[in-house]
């Protein structure tokens, strides 16, 4: 199964629909991949175009009200959701487990069954580039680093900017985005 193939091909159908893709990890769950997507709307917030295509007749859903299951073996179920990651609802996540199983199935992007559970990125969603630390100007961040600067590699502050491939924190700090293990914003107690 290829990820990065995954995750280029599911790019443009996510944005057509308003919506970007912050992550997307692949599982195993059982004998049957898990696919994870953590979406957020395009632009920080923008409503998504309304919902198109085929609702899902109520003869079609689980006894007991569960979410109906789709072609490929993937549930409908759309995961964890918050408003943090920029208002993604349950409904878009639904809306988006339908299109992106479709176009999975049609595109036979995997073969066999498989999972696909569709999330908002939540409070301390993921960044990866450029566009997320500016993005996020203000916010406090986690950094953790591939290697230890000052017999760290871990640092806490305020995301001032970005300048030259560099991530600008508080207190001085910088660290070159190639460096970055991962980043994730550090909401405080009092955003939650």
């Amino acid at each position: 199964m290829d990820k990065e193939r995954i995750g280029k091909e599911s790019v443009s159908l996510l944005a057509e629909n308003g919506f970007e893709l912050v992550d997307l990890k692949i599982l195993m769950h059982g004998s049957k991949p898990l696919l994870q997507f953590f979406i957020d709307r395009e632009n920080g917030g923008s409503t998504p175009p309304p919902a198109s295509g085929p609702e899902v007749p109520a003869s079609a859903k689980q006894p007991g009200g569960s979410p109906p299951i789709q072609p490929g073996g993937r549930s409908a179920s759309g995961g964890k959701v918050g408003q943090a990651g920029g208002g993604v609802t349950l409904d878009d996540c639904g809306r988006m487990s339908e299109k992106l199983g479709a176009y999975i199935d049609v595109n036979d992007i995997i073969t066999g069954g498989y999972i696909l559970e569709i999330s908002s990125p939540g409070i301390d969603r993921v960044l990866r580039n450029e566009k997320d630390f500016l993005r996020f100007k203000g916010s406090k961040a986690k950094i953790r680093l591939k290697k230890p600067v000052n017999n760290a590699r871990v640092y806490y502050g305020e995301i001032v900017g970005l300048e030259n491939g560099e991530v600008l924190l508080s207190d001085n700090l910088k660290f070159n985005l190639n460096d970055i293990e991962e980043a994730r914003l550090h909401p405080g107690d009092d955003e939650v």
